[in-house]
């Protein structure tokens, strides 16, 4: 039979025989009941009101809901305290929290904790290492000390140890890699570090030939390139015969070469440096081709009249004050464009020299 007793602290309620439930009703309707295993089990939503402990004594048993489809709408590991939305979560290292995801069709991704790092990632978990959940790629994104890391593996098979390509880097101390830069050609990269007075790039590649380092393009196609070699390094600007049309050949080189006006002149930042150039206006006329930019030309610039007034939290407390003036907008010259006409020119010159050259024999034969 079914009891029912009390004490000064304890209500006990007993269904007496095995396999009977303690069923609560309201109006002749079950509403919940209570199985023999301990199983407790409502009728619709249960509402809670304060503080809910589950498994207070600690003991090694998981927590889990299922929905209407999934069986592990969310899972708590009682062993590990990993967590899984969708999923029952892999064995992950004793050493690392983790959140993971799942869908009905296997994708997964992950969260997850060290004590110097923390990150995320599709198809991996850590167990004596990275390795696969299912049959597919993986890729993982962490940050540990101030540095950021991104990661790509290709298809491997489930629980398999995954080998990372590191595919970005961003150190803490700014600098932004792709891939691995090798100063010994080993590997392919692409670096970029700035300092207090200098930034830096750098890129790698494993083969010696001629090699694109960069392309640059515009609505007309590609316009020029940065290529390397085994030795050598090249800077090249279109130039195909089937780009151009209205072909003839230079005349006059050796006047126009008589407008350039070649001097000596130091820059006012580099006061202490005597140089050999052109001053960009004077090029213009004659070669319009190699310079860019406009005589006199100024541009706005906005700069800091006051800096900002910072508490002792480092928060703004008044916003900087900031002004606008003119300065410089540059000339520039681009000295290659020059070559054509000192072609020109020494090609008309030595026309000349052997014209001279000629006749002079010939007077001599005389």
């Amino acid at each position: 039979m079914s009891t029912l007793k009390s004490s000064a602290e304890d209500l006990t309620l007993n269904a007496d025989g095995s396999g009977n439930d303690i069923k609560f009703q309201s109006n002749a309707v079950e509403k919940a009941s209570l199985s023999d295993a301990g199983l407790l089990t409502t009728s619709g939503g249960a509402s809670l009101d304060g503080a809910v402990t589950i498994n207070e004594s600690g003991a090694d048993v998981d927590f889990r809901v299922e929905s209407d489809a999934i069986t592990n709408a969310l899972f708590v590991d009682g062993a590990t305290g990993n967590i899984g939305i969708g999923v029952n979560p892999e064995a992950w290292e004793s050493s690392r929290a983790a959140i993971q995801l799942g869908t009905a069709s296997g994708g997964t991704a992950a969260f997850y904790s060290t004590h110097d790092a923390v990150g995320m990632g599709e198809n991996f978990y850590n167990n004596s290492g990275d390795k696969y959940i299912n049959t597919s790629e993986a890729t993982q994104y962490y940050q540990t000390d101030g540095s950021h890391v991104w990661k790509y593996a290709p298809s491997g098979s489930a629980d398999a140890a995954i080998s990372w390509t590191t595919a970005m880097t961003i150190n803490n101390d700014g600098k932004v890699e792709w891939g691995n830069v090798s100063t010994t050609g080993a590997s392919c990269g692409f670096e970029w570090q700035g300092s207090a007075t200098e930034g830096t790039t750098k890129i790698s590649s494993t083969g010696t030939g001629a090699i694109e380092k960069f392309k640059f393009f515009n609505p007309n196609g590609q316009v020029g390139t940065i290529q390397t070699s085994g030795s050598s390094t090249a800077y090249n600007t279109s130039s195909d015969y089937r780009l151009k049309e209205n072909v003839v050949p230079m005349t006059g080189s050796i006047d126009r070469l008589k407008e350039l006006k070649p001097s000596k002149f130091n820059f006012i930042a580099d006061a202490d440096k005597t140089v050999d150039g052109f001053l960009a206006h004077e090029v213009s006329d004659c070669v319009p081709e190699a310079i860019s930019g406009e005589k006199d030309a100024m541009q706005t610039e906005e700069y800091e009249v006051e800096p900002a007034v910072l508490d002792d939290d480092g928060e703004v407390v008044t916003e900087a004050v900031m002004g606008e003036r003119e300065v410089i907008d540059a000339q520039g010259i681009d000295q290659s464009k020059l070559v054509p006409l000192l072609t020109g020119a020494l090609q008309e010159a030595v026309a000349k020299i052997e014209e001279l050259t000629t006749r002079i024999e010939t007077l001599e034969a005389e």
